[in-house]
């Protein structure tokens, strides 16, 4: 779903960008992907849909906690709406309106938004943090992979292409920025400094940080071979540079997806849970009020 939406949306905003070059274009920019793109995430959160409201009876068996609460929660609702704006952004694109389709790929990242980690921890600031998190994210890697076409494109013009290059580092790097502190916002809402290295998850955040710096530094590398005097021999440079970057978000991206599935050490008790555990104590009390025991094999509830 998210290589879907980085590869809509993103690729619409780096085919806007590439727009910008002020010089003299040695080929046509190459046809964007967007609709392709929309129609992965659609195929994506389709069988997710499936899935969720074709498994509520697994909710009587035993099953993982985040496989409990992705059915027994609204999150079903939430991937059904981001299935029907990935519909309605192909409809548009199919259409030739691609200026109509980003209202729908806005929509999907709020729904992801929404159904993020951060929001059950605190909400509507939770969520405006993944919103913010997760837009540039996805127009950084898919202007990554439009900029690494498009030099492709023109790479018998090793000026063009160089151009074409720094025009897309410009605006990475204040994507990147945007990225880092929000990430590390969220992590720090998310996993406490003691649980960083003894559970799945922390070791999880730990990963996309480590791919998330090598990604840096091959955006770093690549600015160095921009800033020098341009050298016939080493002319692919930047757009090996870029590929790097390229193959090195995907990794993120494939982290951020495992994310998504792993509990938070940081993940309070849901609604149902914590109205459970009030009725539980209600009764504890009134029991005590009374004078009756508890039954054999009752323990004395928390709190």
């Amino acid at each position: 779903m998210l290589a879907g939406l980085a590869g809509a949306l993103g690729d619409l905003a780096g085919r806007g960008l590439a727009r910008h070059y002020k010089g003299a274009a040695p080929a046509p920019l190459p046809a964007p992907w967007a609709l392709r793109s929309s129609l992965l995430g659609l195929a994506a959160t389709a069988g997710l849909t499936v899935m969720i409201f074709s498994a509520r009876a697994l909710l009587a068996l035993p099953a993982h906690p985040a496989v409990a609460a992705l059915l027994s929660t609204g999150q079903g609702g939430l991937v059904g709406v981001e299935c029907a704006a990935f519909a309605l952004a192909a409809g548009a694109l199919r259409l030739r309106q691609p200026g109509l389709s980003v209202l729908p790929l806005l929509a999907v990242i709020l729904a992801e938004a929404i159904r993020a980690h951060p929001e059950g921890l605190v909400p509507v600031a939770g969520a405006l943090l993944s919103v913010v998190h997760v837009l540039p994210a996805v127009m950084w890697a898919g202007m990554l992979v439009y900029a690494l076409r498009a030099a492709i494109a023109w790479r018998e013009d090793p000026a063009a292409m160089r151009g074409l290059v720094r025009l897309h580092a410009n605006a990475a790097v204040w994507l990147f920025a945007v990225v880092v502190l929000t990430g590390v916002v969220s992590a720090l809402v998310l996993v406490p400094l003691g649980a960083l290295l003894s559970t799945g998850y922390g070791i999880m955040v730990i990963v996309k940080a480590v791919l998330v710096a090598a990604v840096a530094g091959a955006a770093i590398a690549g600015r160095a071979w921009l800033g020098r005097v341009p050298d016939p021999a080493q002319s692919a440079a930047p757009a090996r540079a870029t590929r790097l970057e390229c193959y090195g978000l995907a990794a993120v991206l494939a982290a951020t997806a495992v994310l998504t599935v792993l509990t938070p050490p940081a993940t309070p008790a849901r609604g149902d849970t914590a109205r459970a555990a009030h009725a539980t104590r209600t009764t504890w009390r009134a029991g005590q009020s009374t004078g009756v025991s508890r039954p054999p094999g009752v323990s004395r509830p928390p709190g």
